[in-house]
């Protein structure tokens, strides 16, 4: 009996002392597998946002092993603000109008900002493509009015700025158009069958899906008035001026004058410092990133900061930008 217990109480010994040894051994190589995982919101699985927040996400997490970056679908831009709002999300792609009112509390954020809201950076340019079939008799913005338009989804950051360009084009909403909210594909075969007149878009250009749609019918894109542009880049720091190349779509003999936003990588100021310089630094040393339908979109770094107010930039983003002057 005493043998037996004796060999008990060596054995726990022998356990006991093995596991302790071999977890120091490897207590270096346990602390190697803790990660940081980020969460980012981006928008529809069928616009750019999410394909293009896939793409940086992975790259990311093959370039920097202690952080691990999750991109999440969203109904979009102003989903992503209430979200980063709430802590549900660590990261967001969000559209550079709404991420600025958010953080100036101003349209739809007054009394309701998010002034915690900070920016790593601009990543590209975003161009509202108004779009409607070739025969529909539409050939201006005025033409609009009486007319159904759809604008993507009702949290994404279309709407926003769909109302501020037909207001500033003299049109009033509620009485002078119809806003349908509808997912951007729902919206392209809406167009095609003619249950809408108009497709109000924001991306980059030439987009799949309207390349897609301009193959099944003729389209027209309508520009954005001159005097609109002028005011609208005139008044807000979020707009900016751009252009639809000629033959970006089938049938599209012109260039398009049009406006058009910034996609920002976003966050809160607790996102820290040095997770936000990494980051910067893993996207603008790998500045080609895939988007929707493998294609890639470039961003540049004499960019970053365009589209946004000084005060919106994470502290981390300016410490990185401050060391590639």
């Amino acid at each position: 009996m005493k043998k037996n217990l004796c060999f008990i109480l060596v054995f726990c010994f022998v356990i006991i002392t093995s596991f302790s040894l071999y977890a120091q051994d490897n207590s270096k190589y346990q602390m190697s597998l803790i990660k940081k995982i980020y969460s980012m919101g981006t928008a529809s699985v069928n616009g750019t946002y999410y394909p293009f927040g896939n793409s940086m996400a992975r790259l990311i997490g093959k370039k920097l092993k202690r952080i691990v970056i999750i991109a999440e679908p969203t109904p979009g831009s102003i989903a992503n603000v209430e979200y980063l709002r709430k802590k549900r999300i660590d990261l967001a792609l969000i559209q550079s109008d709404v991420a600025w009112m958010a953080h100036q509390g101003s349209y739809n954020y007054v009394g309701n900002s998010l002034s915690d809201l900070k920016v790593l950076a601009s990543l590209y340019s975003e161009k509202i493509q108004i779009v409607v079939r070739a025969d529909s008799g539409i050939n201006t913005i005025r033409d609009l009015k009486g007319k159904k338009i759809a604008i993507g989804e009702k949290e994404s950051g279309s709407a926003a700025g769909a109302i501020q360009i037909l207001e500033t084009a003299g049109l009033k909403n509620n009485t002078d158009y119809e806003l349908l909210f509808e997912r951007f594909t729902k919206s392209t075969e809406s167009l095609l069958d003619g249950y809408i007149d108009a497709l109000y878009y924001v991306g980059a250009s030439p987009a799949y899906g309207i390349e897609r749609l301009a193959e099944r019918v003729p389209i027209k894109l309508i520009e954005i008035p001159s005097e609109v542009i002028t005011k609208l880049t005139s008044s807000y720091p979020y707009y900016c001026v751009e252009k639809i190349e000629k033959n970006a779509y089938k049938g599209q003999s012109k260039e398009i004058n049009t406006l058009g936003f910034k996609a920002l990588l976003a966050c809160t100021n607790q996102l820290p410092s040095d997770d936000v310089f990494d980051i910067l630094d893993v996207l603008y040393s790998n500045p080609r990133i895939l988007s929707e339908q493998d294609r890639e979109v470039e961003i540049k770094k004499e960019d970053a900061l365009k589209g946004l107010d000084a005060s919106m930039l994470h502290e981390g983003a300016a410490k990185y930008f401050a060391t590639q002057k």
